[in-house]
């Protein structure tokens, strides 16, 4: 007995040390958030970092001159676009993440699980290398500039009452949404209202990854970052099609906006932060019986 005793103390001893701590560290963003009452309270870029605010309420920029408006309406937008592209980012590295987990080991961590098939039905795929590909950020310029063509620059009411830049229908009456003001033949249009520029942004790059209609644009966008290969895979982003992809081409060219490719947002506003997955045991249950 006593013997049997020792080594069922000698095998709990080696369970205890044979545990293995499995964690996953990621950036995680603190962002500022603001309002904007006037054209002044719009935070500028000194450099290509960029603060990570949030608007939650915007003006019109229809009254301002035109250079103006532009130069606002990229201020305005682009540290969501920036944070968007961060978060998703951090997203395939843990995809990744669980990607090499699974080649090393039989099974799913339960943590892990739960993450990965959340974002499975978010994102309407079943395999890992899909989810990756719906889950790559596409470049600020294309975003910036369906968001320019959109909302007119910041001077449509959808942007102005309801944070709508990309003038993304609602077809949910349960949703929070504005009514436009001309329909289509007898039936009501209705437009997403969003809570900041962020959630519009994030609703916009989520649209992307789940529409069939832009497979085309997402399996290109796995292979290259060049707007110019991307764009006219956009043409069924507009009922004009190509003629909709040649604006959009002409406003990134002529607004230059390829140089907001480069633009990241500045480290002080990112905090690693690691997650533990779970503690797991190496040693073989087996060999207690």
């Amino acid at each position: 007995m006593k013997q049997l005793f020792i080594s069922l103390i000698c095998l709990l001893l080696m369970c205890i040390s044979c545990t293995e701590r499995v964690v996953f560290t990621h950036e995680k963003v603190t962002p500022e958030y603001a309002e904007i009452v006037s054209k002044d309270d719009v935070r500028g870029f000194a450099d290509t970092l960029i603060t990570p605010y949030i608007y939650t309420k915007v003006i019109s920029l229809r009254m301002l001159p035109v250079k103006e408006k532009k130069q606002k309406f990229v201020e305005m937008l682009l540290p969501s676009v920036l944070l968007a592209q961060h978060n998703l980012n951090q997203k395939i590295k843990r995809v990744e993440h669980i990607e090499t987990w699974l080649t090393q080991h039989p099974n799913y961590i339960e943590s892990d699980s739960i993450f990965l098939f959340q974002l499975f039905e978010q994102y309407k795929c079943s395999e890992i290398s899909e989810l990756k590909n719906r889950l790559k950020p596409h470049p600020a310029s294309i975003v910036l500039g369906q968001a320019a063509l959109e909302s007119g620059w910041g001077s449509s009411r959808f942007f102005q009452e309801g944070n709508n830049v990309f003038g993304i229908w609602s077809y949910n009456k349960g949703e929070n949404r504005i009514k436009a003001l001309v329909g289509r033949d007898s039936t009501h249009i209705y437009v997403r209202k969003y809570s900041s520029i962020e959630e519009s942004v994030n609703d916009y790059y989520q649209t992307i990854a789940r529409v069939r209609a832009y497979k085309e644009f997402r399996l290109e966008r796995s292979n290259t970052d060049d707007p110019c290969k991307l764009v006219p895979l956009l043409h069924r982003y507009s009922e004009i099609g190509e003629a909709y992809t040649k604006k959009l081409n002409s406003l990134i060219t002529n607004n230059k906006l390829t140089q907001y490719d480069n633009y990241t947002i500045d480290d002080k506003y990112l905090q690693k932060e690691t997650i533990e997955l779970a503690q797991l045991n190496k040693f073989p249950l087996n060999n207690l019986y």
